[in-house]
């Protein structure tokens, strides 16, 4: 038995729809054009060019679903990624963000369940200042190189890069993975709300034209499309629980 549930909400006075799901319910699909017409629920995945070639990671059942998707191909960097997986030895399931260059870089073989969506790490984990959080996101995962993630200065320091639509992926103190995408925030907007949402372990997916939801509310399906021009996607991050509460 799995559970996801849908919600509303605001944020820094703007617009947050979330999706809260078992990890049992979540996994990592190819599709051929955006999520609102995909038949699927759950928000969109990693980074992609316009060849529809993954540049992040983006795997189900410890396959890649596409090609380039078992490794960073933006650069070659080492970038955030969201593991999910049961551990065969001692029965309980993993979560974590990662910073990997290629799928095999963290270590969760031999096992072969398990998802992995790449994108940006958010630091949720940590304490650490906006300037410190950029900083890591130029730094160490080169980040600069990915549209409106950072804002550097001329003389080297930091600030927030413009609001725009932004897709995040985290689990939570009471197991839950947590899906969001945002009308418009910036990325340390992002990665503050998941950490309000209690989420220990988070990662920044695609955004822009590519942030996407689609859900279900009691009987209801209903999509959010942030920028009222959605793109294909060819990846996401679905949803497909037993039962939506």
């Amino acid at each position: 038995m799995s559970t996801a549930k849908y919600t509303s909400t605001t944020y820094n006075s703007r617009e947050v729809r979330i999706i809260e799901a078992d990890p049992e319910a979540v996994a990592v699909e190819k599709i051929t054009g955006t999520v609102m017409n995909s038949g699927k629920y759950g928000v969109n995945g990693t980074f992609f060019n316009n060849s529809n070639d993954f540049l992040g990671i983006a795997v189900n059942r410890g396959t890649g679903i596409g090609g380039n998707a078992t490794f960073n191909a933006y650069g070659q960097k080492r970038r955030g990624t969201f593991y999910s997986y049961h551990k065969e030895i001692g029965n309980f399931r993993v979560q974590e963000v990662a910073n990997v260059q290629k799928l095999s870089d963290y270590p969760t073989f031999p096992n072969t369940n398990y998802f992995a969506i790449g994108g940006l790490n958010l630091y949720a984990n940590l304490s650490i200042d906006k300037t410190e959080f950029y900083r890591r996101l130029d730094v160490d995962e080169g980040a600069a190189s990915v549209n409106d993630v950072i804002n550097k200065s001329a003389n080297g320091t930091y600030s927030d890069p413009s609001l725009r639509a932004r897709t995040a992926i985290g689990i939570n103190s009471a197991g839950k993975i947590v899906l969001a995408v945002f009308k418009s925030e910036t990325p340390w907007g992002m990665r503050e709300f998941m950490r309000s949402k209690n989420c220990y372990q988070a990662a920044y997916l695609d955004g822009g034209g590519s942030s996407q939801m689609r859900y279900k509310s009691g009987s209801t399906s209903g999509t959010f499309d942030p920028t009222n021009n959605a793109r294909p996607v060819y990846n996401m991050v679905t949803v497909n629980p037993t039962s939506w509460t």
